[in-house]
C-alpha cells in the first residue's frame, strides 16, 4: 500500500499547489473531498490482490493527468495560437433583444400580442 498512499499524497499536493498558485487562496474542502474520494474507492480496489496493480496504475495516472492541467498551454494551444480550433463565426448566437415579438407570445393582458 506505500505506492498507494504516496500517489494519493501526491494528488493532494498538486491540487493544493494548483489553488495556491492560481487563486492565492488554499483549496476548499470540497476539491480536497472529491479527490480524496476517488483514491478511496481505489484502496477499496487495492483490497483485492489481483486488482493492486490496477488501482495503483490508476492512482499514479489520475496524479500524472492533475500535473498536466497545471499547464494547459503547454498540453495544447489555447483559443487564438496556432493550432488552435477555429471559432465558428455567428457562435454562440446572440440574444433575441426584448423588443421582439415571438410567434405565438401572449401579452401581459392574457391575448396575443
Amino acid at each position: 500500500m506505500g505506492p498507494f498512499i504516496a500517489a494519493w499524497l501526491v494528488g493532494e499536493g498538486i491540487i493544493i499547489y494548483r489553488s495556491v498558485r492560481r487563486r492565492h487562496i488554499p483549496p476548499g474542502p470540497g476539491e480536497l473531498m472529491y479527490s480524496s474520494a476517488l483514491f478511496l474507492m481505489l484502496a477499496l480496489l487495492a483490497e483485492s490482490d489481483k486488482a493492486r496493480p490496477l488501482a495503483v496504475t490508476l492512482a499514479w495516472g489520475f496524479d500524472i493527468a492533475a500535473f498536466m492541467n497545471l499547464y494547459p498551454p503547454v498540453t495544447g494551444p489555447s483559443a487564438g495560437e496556432k493550432g488552435a480550433p477555429a471559432q465558428v463565426k455567428g457562435w454562440p448566437p446572440s440574444l433575441i433583444p426584448p423588443t421582439q415579438v415571438l410567434p405565438g407570445a401572449v401579452s401581459s393582458g392574457g391575448g396575443p400580442v
